[in-house]
């Protein structure tokens, strides 16, 4: 039955579309390259945002100004941003081992303690938003903020 319908699917096709399928076959080695330097490149990108880093950390006036602004060395190159999904683990993990509700300013104030780095003007609104957007967190009355029970049948 699979290939009997393969056959029809590619029945429906025509001419100029099996060309391009085709082509796009004959062509997959060549994406499968770009991909593969696209990665190399990240890579090296990585390891030379690495050694900016590095010569920046030398010179106490870029610390200053780190102080002052509330960032870390690591922020200061593009790829120095969060991870997909930090806040979220994060948030996950402090509210999973709270003993009871915590506001977003406690919360942002145990991820500080634990990375000092992520101490950013910007962590508490992003833990907040976190908070208001995700189903698995609710809030009581007086505007704390805790993981929602399950019920167990």
């Amino acid at each position: 039955m699979g290939m009997e319908q393969e056959m029809n699917n590619l029945g429906r096709l025509d001419v100029e579309a099996l060309k391009q399928l085709v082509a796009l076959k004959e062509n997959s080695g060549k994406l499968n390259r770009l991909e593969s330097k696209r990665q190399r490149l990240k890579i090296e990108i990585e390891r030379v945002e690495d050694q900016i880093r590095e010569f920046l950390a030398q010179f106490p006036e870029v610390h200053g100004y780190l102080a002052a602004a509330g960032g870390s060395l690591r922020r200061l190159t593009p790829s120095g941003r969060r991870p997909r999904g930090w806040i979220r683990s994060q948030v996950e993990a402090i509210l999973a081992e709270a003993t009871a509700p915590l506001t977003p300013a406690e919360v942002r104030d145990e991820i500080a303690t634990k990375h000092p780095e992520e101490a950013t003007k910007n962590l508490y609104l992003a833990v907040f938003q976190h908070l208001r957007r995700h189903d698995e967190f609710e809030q009581d009355g007086a505007g704390r903020w805790c993981m929602k029970q399950t019920e167990i049948a």
